[in-house]
């Protein structure tokens, strides 16, 4: 497997908040087609940790970067540092953040990096992954939070997939906000940042899933 590491910030709009990604370490891979785990530390002096599960990673993610612990790429343009990682997972660092995690374990329930998903859904058997159900399996055994945030689909191998990972998770099962219309946690993708941007503005935290038997 292949790691890159990077550093760089996101902002938070909402509360006018620069947000200082301390490091960030990507597991690949050998030819980068599959990314298993991102692992983001804050600098926000929080002391916890929330594992986000997600459907796959997107091309939009920076990938096929060499760089090492003492060497990660700066991404730093006309002075400012940029961030690394596409809108769902920048909404997902606001959300942590937000909720004083200081480390998120990034996952998903298929470890392939494409933009458009549809190939997964029509063959999703296809697109399991031994290794990528190893990673899953390893980091919900920590006792850590989990976000639920890998949308709503209702086909059979995918709602078990789910379910079979919810029952495995030994932290509190969590969403940010629910979709009243499919009945299950809301997808942070910046289509739904309107629903993020709302979160940021209230006092709460993240909420706890108290019936995993909901169509997640």
């Amino acid at each position: 497997m292949k790691e890159s590491y990077y550093t760089g910030t996101v902002k938070d709009e909402i509360n006018n908040k620069i947000i200082t990604i301390k490091e960030a370490v990507a597991v690949y891979n050998d030819d980068y087609t599959n990314r298993y785990t991102l692992t983001v530390n804050l600098e926000n002096g929080g002391k916890d940790t929330l594992i986000a599960i997600m459907f796959n990673p997107s091309e939009k993610t920076i990938k096929k970067r060499i760089s090492t612990k003492d060497t990660p790429v700066d991404l730093t343009e006309n002075g400012k540092k940029k961030t690394f990682v596409d809108g769902t997972i920048t909404n997902v660092i606001r959300i942590a953040d937000k909720c004083k995690y200081s480390k998120i374990v990034i996952l998903n329930l298929f470890s392939i990096i494409t933009s458009d998903p549809k190939d997964i859904l029509k063959n999703p058997q296809d697109y399991i992954n031994d290794v990528n159900n190893e990673e899953i399996s390893r980091n919900l055994k920590t006792n850590s939070d989990v976000l639920i945030a890998w949308g709503h689909d209702n086909q059979q191998i995918i709602t078990e997939t789910k379910k079979k990972w919810l029952s495995q998770a030994q932290g509190a099962l969590k969403y940010f906000c629910w979709n009243e219309t499919s009945n299950t946690p809301t997808h942070p993708s910046p289509f739904n940042y309107k629903k993020v941007a709302d979160f940021l503005k209230n006092g709460t935290c993240l909420y706890l899933i108290k019936n995993i038997n909901n169509q997640l």
